[in-house]
């Protein structure tokens, strides 16, 4: 995994948003089968949308094709969101997400870090427990699929910085 280079990616571009979107797609289709829905809102999303939004987005690109990608949304002071962490089906299982979860954990050590995703998909919850995450509320969406809010506390171990400090750490380019 030490060859895994995490990048920030410049969403805002047209081109780095299609390839967002179509990396999401690949992957929120393996996840609505997983939930046992069809109409799924994460892939109605546009290039369009992933251009506009204010989140910033992480990838790793093995062999300069992009196989994995976060959104990290930080809307409020010391508390970051993982917005969606997908990786292309192709692509499983190579330790991407994993490099995708450490970076964002170690860019935001003094801050609450939470991520939602269905409740029936194991394979994540299992991924985000491992490194630190716990269940914080279960709740349905307006389409019926339940869902768990999993949430990483901040280290009390680490000295506190200003939260604009800590979204410049996810910025700066590894």
């Amino acid at each position: 995994m030490n060859d895994i280079r995490v990048s920030h990616l410049a969403h805002t571009a047209p081109q780095i948003a299609e390839a967002i979107r179509a990396v999401m797609f690949q992957a929120y289709c393996v996840e609505a089968a997983l939930l046992g829905v069809r109409d799924f809102a994460p892939l109605h999303r546009t290039a369009a949308h992933i251009a506009e939004t204010d989140a910033l987005f992480l990838g790793i690109s093995p062999a300069g094709t992009l196989a994995a990608i976060a959104e990290v949304e930080s809307s409020e002071p010391r508390h970051v969101h993982i917005g969606s962490l997908v990786v292309l089906p192709s692509h499983v299982r190579r330790g991407l997400a994993t490099a995708l979860i450490r970076h964002i954990l170690d860019a935001n050590v003094p801050n609450d870090i939470t991520v939602s995703t269905g409740t029936r998909n194991q394979p994540a919850i299992q991924l985000y427990t491992a490194h630190g995450f716990r269940e914080h509320r279960l709740w349905t969406t307006n389409d019926g699929i339940r869902m768990v809010t999993l949430r990483r506390a901040a280290s009390s171990a680490q000295p506190a910085v200003q939260p604009r400090q800590a979204a410049d750490s996810l910025r700066s380019p590894l």
